[in-house]
């Protein structure tokens, strides 16, 4: 995977809209306007007729926005990490505690997920035998 540029080398020109936006990240203009609504997307420009501009700078913020959305983080999880990375170096324990904590989330999910899995195999494997009449129903 390519590595991103550091924020701090992208270029802050306004310059593309949502749709392009959208096309550029491949997802849709509602998550964008919604994101953007939310708060969430520093940095967002408007033109004298509103619409929105988002620079390289823009959209290396909205990438990481969309990459944590993925993970199931909160909005209001990602406001907070978004709102600490404004804030510089000093809050990166801050910042990887989010981080840590969501991984812990999605580890529990992952058992949750593995033992629904195993109780449904478990019924599959019943029918499958009643299916070949190996078996009959309880």
């Amino acid at each position: 995977m390519k590595k991103m540029k550091d924020r701090e080398t992208l270029d802050k020109t306004p310059k593309y809209t949502v749709r392009e936006v959208a096309q550029i990240l491949k997802i849709s203009t509602h998550t964008i306007r919604y994101y953007d609504n939310e708060g969430i997307i520093p940095f967002v420009s408007r033109t004298s007729n509103n619409i929105r501009l988002f620079s390289d700078y823009t959209l290396s913020w909205l990438k990481t926005i969309h990459y944590l959305r993925t993970t199931n983080l909160s909005i209001c999880d990602i406001k907070k990490y978004i709102y600490l990375s404004l804030k510089g170096n000093k809050t990166i324990k801050q910042r990887a505690e989010i981080i840590f904590a969501q991984e812990e989330k999605l580890k529990e999910q992952m058992l949750t997920l593995q033992r629904q899995i195993e109780i449904l195999q478990k019924r599959k494997k019943h029918y499958e035998d009643l299916l070949n009449n190996k078996s009959t129903d309880f």
